[in-house]
């Protein structure tokens, strides 16, 4: 692994930990709330094999990136993203992203534009607009549900990104992991900065990206068809300009869950766009 300085916070340096593997197009891997880039470990070697050079970074305040007071906004986010592609000078980079990180890559989209960019992959989006409010009645997070959530994150985070991510992989009442592979998710999310987890969070829920949906590039949104974070329905469905492939039986982390089917669609569409 190794450290992309990005900028500053304050006094303090901000770098963000990635690995850069193989050679040919380039794929970089955003990983979702409250995880870390080794999210991925089912994909990685899927790719490099294939023939992609692929990066894989950790969002500030995540995995072994550095832990800033701020910068936890999508506007932020993406300004994060376009260092990395600058810095690493990549060319019509393949940008994939589940849950939170889907909708970095829409904000970045809607900030940067589509030019340089090569295709986009979705997967269990967090699009686009979570809350449930009065004008966004098909909201999947109610007020008390993220009220919850948060109370839980303050008193007692590891108890609240430990029930969180059982979620993340459970379809229809069943975790589709063994409780060891289970474990390896809990401890990365366990090892994020508490404000990272905070304000990650409000930024998950409270994102507004309705108007950013619509995607000038080659775009596929891939989806657990059991997602409890992310339901089908107000989310992948209401994501425009793209392809849709539903994964029938699948929680909201379905390249862990069903790496076969995950990857065959990512290398399919990857290659030719279908």
């Amino acid at each position: 692994m190794a450290y992309l300085p990005i900028g500053e916070d304050g006094r303090n340096p901000v770098e963000l930990c990635y690995e850069d593997y193989g050679e040919g197009r380039p794929v970089v891997l955003l990983h979702d709330w409250p995880l870390s880039r080794h999210m991925w470990a089912a994909q990685l070697p899927a790719l490099v094999e294939t023939g992609y050079r692929v990066i894989a970074y950790d969002r500030r305040g995540f995995g072994d990136s550095s832990r800033p007071w701020d910068g936890y906004d999508y506007d932020t986010l993406a300004d994060d993203l376009r260092a990395v592609l600058e810095r690493l000078d990549l060319e019509e980079p393949a940008l994939v992203g589940v849950g939170m990180g889907a909708a970095e890559i829409v904000r970045y989209l809607s900030r940067y534009g589509a030019a340089g960019i090569g295709r986009v992959v979705l997967a269990g989006a967090a699009l686009p607009y979570l809350y449930r409010s009065y004008d966004n009645p098909q909201g999947p997070w109610s007020a008390t549900e993220f009220d919850r959530l948060e109370t839980r994150l303050s008193s007692d985070r590891f108890a609240m990104v430990d029930a969180y991510v059982t979620r993340m992989f459970r379809a229809d009442g069943h975790v589709l992991l063994s409780e060891q592979h289970l474990d390896h998710y809990r401890t990365q999310a366990a090892a994020a900065s508490p404000r990272a987890l905070g304000a990650g969070l409000a930024t998950l829920a409270r994102s507004d990206l309705r108007g950013e949906v619509a995607m000038d590039v080659p775009a596929l949104v891939i989806h657990g068809g059991h997602d409890e974070i992310a339901p089908l329905a107000a989310t992948g469905e209401l994501v425009g300009g793209g392809a849709l492939e539903v994964i029938q039986g699948a929680p909201h982390v379905c390249q862990a869950t069903h790496p076969l089917r995950f990857n065959r669609t990512l290398l399919r569409f990857l290659a030719n766009g279908g």
